[in-house]
């Protein structure tokens, strides 16, 4: 079992930020072992099973956070894109995966915060992952920061999610195209790799994971703003983008 703890991180639940609320924070990555014992086998023999991942957090209840409503109301959804990462800055490193809800601790004492703790278990592959952006006031056209984050096999799959965090401020109407690319340091020959579904005035908070398997060479990775329309809408987002064995 491989164990990662940190008191301060960025902590992401689909389109919502805790980073403020979680005071402490533990991933848990374990690979489970199988019985593979013959009836006739001399000794027990063993195989390496499939692996399984944890993210275990510790918080407080706080009625103006949104951190409260979204644990006890929403947590019952299943399949939750959750991601840690060291720092709620474009360029931290971290871990994404799909969950779903283990448990929920919530103890007090008398004259004590009340205490909102959550596990999440993970229901598919979990992954290193980089923040490529984090911006609450995108309203440009723009290409970002580029990070390096290693090429793909034909056997592993490329993950990016977009979280918008708000429905976007400002007046008018206007539309954002969010895309991540691949290329070489410098970026001479950028290609796209992910596309996520138009943003416009009209939308909501909400996040979106976008997959592509598939082989590539390139090792630097950035996220695209391609911005348009008459009026003055800014998109608070973050994107995520990391690479998975499948």
């Amino acid at each position: 079992m491989a164990r990662i703890h940190a008191k301060a991180v960025a902590h992401y639940v689909d389109e919502f930020d805790f980073s403020g609320v979680q005071n402490n924070a533990e991933v848990l990555v374990e690979t489970g072992i199988a019985d593979a014992t013959a009836f006739a086998d001399t000794d027990m023999t063993y195989l390496q099973g499939k692996g399984s991942f944890a993210f275990n957090f510790q918080g407080f209840f706080d009625g103006t956070s949104g951190y409260d409503a979204e644990m006890f109301i929403d947590l019952t959804a299943t399949q939750r894109s959750v991601g840690v990462y060291e720092d709620n800055v474009g360029g931290a490193k971290g871990y994404e995966g799909q969950t779903n809800v283990s448990r929920q601790a919530r103890a007090s004492e008398k004259g004590s915060a009340i205490v909102l703790n959550v596990d999440w278990l993970g229901d598919a592959v979990i992954h290193r992952a980089v923040l490529l952006d984090v911006d609450t006031a995108v309203g440009a056209t723009a290409n970002g920061t580029e990070r390096e984050h290693g090429a793909s096999g034909a056997d592993e799959t490329l993950r990016g999610v977009l979280r918008l965090l708000a429905a976007p401020g400002g007046a008018g109407n206007n539309t954002l195209d969010v895309t991540i690319e691949s290329d070489t340091t410098g970026f001479p020959s950028a290609t796209t790799r992910l596309t996520f579904a138009q943003l416009s005035q009209a939308s909501s908070a909400s996040f979106e994971v976008v997959t592509s398997r598939t082989t590539v060479t390139d090792t630097f990775w950035r996220q695209v703003y391609t911005y348009a329309g008459a009026g003055s809408r800014t998109f608070s987002l973050v994107t995520a983008f990391g690479i998975y064995l499948t």
